[in-house]
């Protein structure tokens, strides 16, 4: 039995059907069991990470753990770190984030590291998985495309090689399924690093349609996301690995998803032809 904690998030939907597709017993952990929307072999268990008492439940017969929290519950996943200890998983695989290579610069990377180093102590085999930036965030510039034909972003020259969830999503499922992946923190890209302006020529090639993008000045990016909700912490992570990736921080491609995976990771072009109706509208 594998648990997914995040099992309806953008990467951990994805792993659940990889898992299912791989002919394990999966129970997946949600808050909003209406949006678990899995194939009905999926064990489906409602409850909240605030709740040590619900996780400790969760985990009960389980092998593996893949955990996924929101950006700012670093107590979430330290509470699914401590329920480890006490049921003796044997192996877990933490989403991460690029924002966790040394040296951390920012309270959004230390976090993620803070917790990984939780899970390297919980006693089970642990694998952290340290993507680039998700292609699908493209998805967010869907209002301002619609409404004015413009592409909002800060940093337009730098060039990030961001991933399709999806590939993530293998990666994990590889980790939890074959061996040969414990004490292992895995730097995950797309095959190519591209530029916000060069994904957005190839984003109005594919609408049809012309698109402005506009660089956005850093602060008011800033001011802007956090208006918009964003926790402070997950703002300056992200525009910290935005201005300045590395070849460690997402700005150089690395072959790992095929090296585990032994297949190539989505191109930017094949993840958008797979998603432009959600851009459209």
């Amino acid at each position: 039995m594998i648990v997914v904690f995040g099992s309806t998030g953008n990467v951990g939907r994805h792993v659940v059907t990889g898992l299912v597709d791989a002919g394990e017993r999966v129970r997946a952990f949600t808050r909003d069991p209406a949006r678990a929307r899995f194939d009905e072999s999926v064990e489906v268990v409602t409850g909240d990470l605030k709740d040590p008492g619900a996780v400790l439940a969760a985990l009960a017969g389980a092998d593996g753990v893949y955990v996924a929290t929101s950006p700012d519950a670093l107590a979430h996943e330290l509470t699914v770190a401590a329920a480890l200890r006490r049921c003796g998983v044997g192996r877990v695989v933490k989403l991460s984030s690029v924002a966790a290579n040394a040296p951390v610069t920012d309270s959004y990377g230390a976090a993620h590291a803070a917790a990984e180093n939780a899970f390297m102590e919980s006693g089970a085999e642990w694998t952290a998985l340290r993507p680039a930036g998700y292609m699908s965030n493209v998805l967010q510039w869907r209002a301002s495309i619609t409404s004015q034909g413009r592409v909002y972003q800060p940093y337009g020259k730098v060039r990030r090689a961001v991933i399709d969830p999806e590939d993530v999503a293998a990666v994990a499922v590889a980790c939890l399924t074959t061996a040969g992946h414990h004490a292992k923190a895995y730097q995950l890209t797309g095959p190519e690093a591209l530029t916000a302006p060069q994904q957005t020529a190839r984003v109005s090639a594919a609408l049809g349609r012309p698109l402005e993008f506009v660089d956005v000045d850093p602060e008011q990016a800033r001011n802007g996301m956090i208006r918009a909700g964003m926790p402070p912490e997950l703002v300056d992570g992200l525009l910290s690995s935005m201005a300045d990736p590395g070849p460690l921080r997402g700005g150089t491609p690395q072959p790992t998803v095929r090296q585990i995976t032994g297949r190539p990771p989505a191109t930017f072009d094949s993840w958008l032809a797979r998603h432009l109706t959600e851009l459209r509208g």
